[in-house]
């Protein structure tokens, strides 16, 4: 199995932000590897030394922030969802699609639980690209159209097929 170090390097830095103390500051109980990437992304300071602390740089602080709540915050379905209502299998919403002219309408992403935050749809549309064996090149490609245009479900929904939000059934 090939290990995709850029995925790892987000998940460590979204759970450094789960240790945040003193305002910029977490513990440092992960691999010397990771830690070691994340500074050369400068997300971190060195985090060689005897503390058991590291420093985050404020570019770093603000992206962590970012992939913990798009990592671990419960989504809003789970945060009103009873407990009597979450054990029903049936839901009464079902997910809008945006297919029209997808260039990979065979690949569909859920959004809906990311709102329009371009990183978090960023990373999920182009893992599933990749998980759907698309070549490199055209997943650079998405990932420019991203990074250029204002409207990230739109730009992917060029690109796969989007279950944007739920619609109602009633």
């Amino acid at each position: 199995m090939e290990i995709d170090n850029d995925r790892i390097d987000d998940a460590v830095l979204a759970l450094l932000y789960l240790t945040l103390h003193d305002e910029l500051q977490s513990r440092k109980e992960f691999d010397s590897d990771t830690l070691g990437r994340l500074h050369e992304k400068g997300m971190i300071e060195h985090p060689a030394g005897s503390l058991q602390s590291l420093v985050f740089t404020p570019g770093g602080l603000a992206r962590s922030k970012t992939l913990f709540e798009s990592m671990f915050a419960k989504r809003p379905l789970e945060q009103s969802a009873s407990p009597a209502r979450s054990a029903s299998p049936a839901r009464s919403a079902s997910p809008a699609r945006i297919e029209g002219n997808a260039k990979y309408p065979s690949i569909r992403v859920e959004l809906a639980d990311l709102g329009n935050q371009m990183w978090p749809i960023l990373r999920r549309v182009s893992y599933a690209m990749s998980d759907a064996d698309v070549d490199d090149a055209e997943i650079e490609q998405y990932k420019s159209e991203m990074k250029a245009g204002g409207d990230p479900v739109g730009v992917s929904s060029r690109w796969v097929t989007v279950q944007a939000a739920p619609v109602s059934s009633a």
